[in-house]
């Protein structure tokens, strides 16, 4: 039905300079590692209490060679009529089988990580993991402008 709210519980990231240093102009592999780790019923307060559930995760960014890590641990708040389906489910499988439910979860776990991902890489000088368009001027490629 509804995603309630997204909180980062856990924030690390750094980097090893020396071998970030070794690395440069090599190539590095960059990969994502996302997972939800657990689902509990959990209560909102708000005027009257509501049942909700509650899905822990982790999204980590890692390099190789090994030059620094990204990690953020979480939980999303999630609200639904068939939330004893949801948790009964995961308690046998421990895993998400409804997958339009997974496919919206993970996507907006990986929206909101990725952009607290891009502030606390710079903020560290690691590479970003993903390449931003860039603008090339017109005589080096007319046909495209923005690559």
């Amino acid at each position: 039905m509804a995603i309630i709210g997204l909180t980062f519980d856990r924030i690390n990231v750094e980097k090893d300079r020396v071998v970030l240093e070794s690395v440069k102009n090599k190539n590095i592999q960059i990969n994502y590692n996302i997972a939800i780790k657990n689902v509990e019923e959990d209560e909102l307060r708000m005027q009257e209490k509501q049942k909700v559930l509650r899905f822990d995760f982790t999204f980590a960014i890692i390099y190789t060679p090994k030059l620094g890590t990204l990690e953020l641990n979480g939980h999303l708040l999630y609200t639904d009529t068939n939330h004893k389906k949801i948790l009964d489910s995961w308690k046998k499988h421990q895993d998400i089988t409804d997958t339009h439910l997974k496919a919206q979860l993970l996507n907006t776990i990986f929206q909101k990580a990725n952009l607290k991902a891009i502030a606390l890489t710079q903020e560290v000088n690691l590479p970003l993991h993903f390449p931003l368009p860039q603008i090339i001027p017109p005589d080096q490629n007319p046909q495209n402008y923005v690559a």
